[in-house]
């Protein structure tokens, strides 16, 4: 009787133990996939506002009719139409960005 109640209770820790280890497990994962998202998110946002300062760049300094820049980063290419430059912005990672800035009489 002594053995039989000493194999349930080692039985019983081994289950325990099982569950703690698959709840760390789904903890671990969900955090992780969080971090990765967060890390994602980040980045998405670092190439948006350098693409971004590109093309405030190019508005500022472009003075033909239309035309191309080379950066660090990538490469932004313009077209003024009226008083409006269109301006696509090309990341090095091959990412393309595209704004529309209305063009003051000062910066003409």
């Amino acid at each position: 009787m002594f053995t039989l109640l000493r194999r349930k209770v080692k039985a019983g820790i081994l289950l325990y133990s099982l569950l703690m280890v698959a709840v760390f497990a789904l903890v671990l994962q969900f955090y992780l996939g969080r971090v990765v998202a967060v890390e994602q998110k980040h980045q998405a946002q670092r190439a948006s506002s350098q693409a971004y300062l590109m093309a405030k760049v190019v508005d500022k300094f472009a003075k033909e009719h239309s035309g191309q820049m080379h950066f660090d980063k990538g490469k932004a290419q313009y077209h003024i139409q009226g008083q409006h430059i269109h301006i696509t912005v090309t990341l090095a990672n091959q990412k393309e960005f595209q704004y529309q800035f209305h063009r003051n009489d000062e910066n003409d």
